[in-house]
């Protein structure tokens, strides 16, 4: 089988449904990292060509140069938004990891001026019994 086919074949493989992938994947995202889409894409090539098909890493990025493309993670990540298990979103709360895809809401109030009341004060019940 040539190099190439070899890398076209490693550009397709689906990692997302690779059980054994996710668990390893899992434990190194477990450690908080600079750049996770570096660490993603080191990871996915020690992998498959630990266990899938080896192939020379320099040459596949090589061939990927030559083909115009920056890194497999940039193209796909914008289609396919990172999904996690309830158990990696828990381990990454619990270390202090920040949950990509999450609205950051500031943690103060509202520091403009309250408005003013224009209704009257409804009467109190011991208020309307005075008044009868």
């Amino acid at each position: 089988m040539s190099d190439t086919t070899k890398f076209e074949q490693f550009d397709k493989y689906d990692f997302d449904n690779d059980a054994q992938f996710k668990a390893g994947l899992a434990s190194l995202l477990n450690n908080k990292q600079s750049n996770e889409s570096e660490l993603l894409e080191k990871a996915k090539l020690f992998y498959y060509t630990r266990f899938k098909d080896s192939f020379d890493i320099d040459e596949y990025k090589d061939w990927k140069k030559s083909k115009g493309e920056a890194s497999t993670e940039e193209s796909t990540e914008d289609e396919n938004p990172p999904r996690f298990t309830f158990q990696e979103i828990v381990d990454m709360i619990e270390k202090g990891i920040e949950i990509p895809g999450i609205k950051k809401i500031p943690n103060v109030l509202n520091e403009g001026k309250p408005s003013e009341s224009k209704m009257k004060a409804r009467p109190k019940p011991w208020e309307t019994k005075a008044q009868s």
